[in-house]
């Protein structure tokens, strides 16, 4: 939550910053847990589609796997080099 509704957070400029937001029912941990389930262990909450906010439609649990897989392609900077 705070990293899409805090601007002073260190990933602030990666969530918030990108318009990411969290439902408001999620606002109630109550609610959350309801939509969400109890964590599957060694699962972490993942947004689906990476570039829409945090709803109950858009998360799963996910392993840090299936995470490192389902991320956002970032531009080349100028000065990395391509390895494909």
């Amino acid at each position: 939550m705070g990293r899409c509704d805090n601007p002073n957070h260190s990933a602030w400029e990666h969530y918030g910053g990108r318009g990411m937001k969290a439902c408001v029912r999620w606002s109630s941990f109550k609610k959350f847990f309801k939509d969400m389930g109890p964590r599957p262990e060694g699962m972490t909450l993942d947004r689906i589609y990476v570039n829409q906010g945090y709803r109950k439609s858009n998360c799963r649990w996910a392993t840090i796997f299936e995470q490192a897989n389902n991320k956002r392609e970032r531009p080349l900077l100028e000065d990395e080099e391509e390895f494909y």
